[in-house]
Order: structure tokens, then sequence, then C-alpha cells
């Protein structure tokens, strides 16, 4: 599959894909937007991989979205739907599928995550940063808001008070920060990013498939679930995991003291 504006690659089962326009630091436009769409849902259906990692080329991971998209939306009258907007749609239909995907998500913070550079890692399972990498919500600043899904996801990952700080004012935030106060996992020194966060799928990887599948499922449907339901649904998937190939396996290979074979079935 080729892209203009992203780069997706495979190997041991990681897929990785690298956000590609290093000259304007990844800048976000339509295309890049439908580009990942296609990039991760190419890497959900693929049976080999079981991870995947999202990250940018170069000095940043994503300075927000390039000006000449703004430009053109003010020139065609404003609004998601003005020229290359593509209406509301295009801010729902990306959450919609991280929401929806089915292995887990790493994303990889170098440089400069700003703007819909910062909410779209929100999306993501799991944060690393670059010891260097800065992050920020930057829409007050541009006389806009942000996206994504961010404004559900940010407070019931950082709190609710220090989700409107860090949108309030719109400034840049060192990862170092954002590691304390909870939206960053990790931080690591910038020479080691994508191998710690390569290392840290390929751990994700090793696991069943369709135990991480479920997990995750359950755990973004229990943000708004009651407890007495997500006991429930527990219930369920976990009876089907016992049943499943993948779990015959596992207690195999630890019977047989080796590693197990999983097939996502």
């Amino acid at each position: 599959m080729d892209f203009e504006t992203i780069r997706l690659e495979r190997a041991d089962g990681v897929a990785t894909i690298t956000l590609h326009r290093p000259e304007r630091l990844n800048a976000w436009t339509p295309v890049m937007g439908r580009e990942l769409l296609d990039a991760f849902r190419a890497a959900d259906r693929d049976r080999d991989v079981r991870a995947v990692i999202l990250t940018g080329a170069g000095r940043a991971f994503c300075a927000g979205a390039d000006m000449e998209f703004f430009a053109g939306q003010i020139r065609a009258g404003g609004g998601t739907g003005a020229a290359g907007g593509n209406g509301p749609g295009r801010v729902e239909e990306f959450p919609a599928l991280m929401q929806q995907m089915s292995k887990p998500t790493i994303a990889a913070i170098n440089g400069y995550a700003l703007g819909v550079g910062c909410t779209m890692t929100l999306l993501c399972d799991v944060r690393l940063a670059s010891v260097d990498a800065k992050m920020g919500f930057l829409f007050p600043r541009m006389g806009v808001m942000a996206e994504l899904g961010s404004t559900f996801l940010l407070p019931r990952l950082v709190g609710l008070g220090r989700a409107c700080e860090l949108m309030f004012t719109g400034k840049q935030y060192p990862a170092t920060e954002l590691e304390r106060l909870g939206l960053v996992n990790h931080v690591v020194p910038g020479e080691e990013l994508l191998a710690s966060a390569s290392a840290l799928a390929r751990e994700m990887a090793a696991c069943a498939p369709l135990s991480l599948t479920l997990t995750r499922r359950a755990l973004y449907q229990g943000l708004t679930a009651t407890f007495d339901a997500q006991v429930r649904h527990e219930g369920y998937a976990l009876e089907y995991l016992y049943r499943s190939r993948d779990h015959a396996e596992a207690v195999a290979a630890f019977k047989e003291k080796r590693a197990p074979r999983f097939e996502g079935r």
C-alpha cells in the first residue's frame, strides 16, 4: 500500500506507522488524516500484526495542523465542511476506528506533539515520549477547540482539574511534566525511543491476541459502563477465552516448558 504522507512497515508482529512530512514537522493535512485511517485499518486486518506503533519522522511527532489547511478553510468560509475539511466526519471517523481497534497501540512521541498531534496520541493505549518531547493542546491559542474525543479521554487520564489547565492555557508542556501527571507512561532518551516502543510492542505481541482484544475492549467500555455491567462482561469474555485454542496452547506450553504459539483463535 503506497502512501504520500505516512509510512507503514511490519516486522516481528509489530506494525509501525510513521508520520512522514519531516520538512513540515509532520504537520497534519486531510491527506494524512485519510492515510492514517487506511494504515490503521490495514494493520488491524493483518493477522500477522499483533501491536501497532505510531511515531513521527525527523524532529517532531506532529506539529499540529498544517497552516495551509487552516488558511484554505478560512478562504472557503470556515468550518469542517470547508474545502479539504470533509465535514464533521473528519473528526469522528478516526477516533471511532481507534476505539474499535483489536490490537494494542503505542504512541512513540518524538519532539513536538501539538494540537491534533497531541490529541491523536490520546487515542493510543500507551504513550512513550523522548525526553525532549513537548506536547500542547494549542487550540484556544488558535481560536478553535480540541477534537478526536480528547475532551472525553483527557479528564479520565489526568483528572478534570489538570485537563482544564492543559486545555485552557494552550501551553506546551515538557514530557517529564506530562509523565508526572500520568499522560505519558514513560520518558526515555531520544535515541532509545523507537527501540523502547518496539520492545514494549513485542512484549504485547507475545501475548494471546484474543485475550488482548477482549481486555482492550473491556477497558474502554469500562470508561462509561457500571461496575456490575463490567463484572458481567468480564464473565462472558472469560468463559469465551477459556474455550479458545490460545488458552489451551498456553496451558500446554506451560506444562511443556516452551514458548506458546498463539494463533488468535
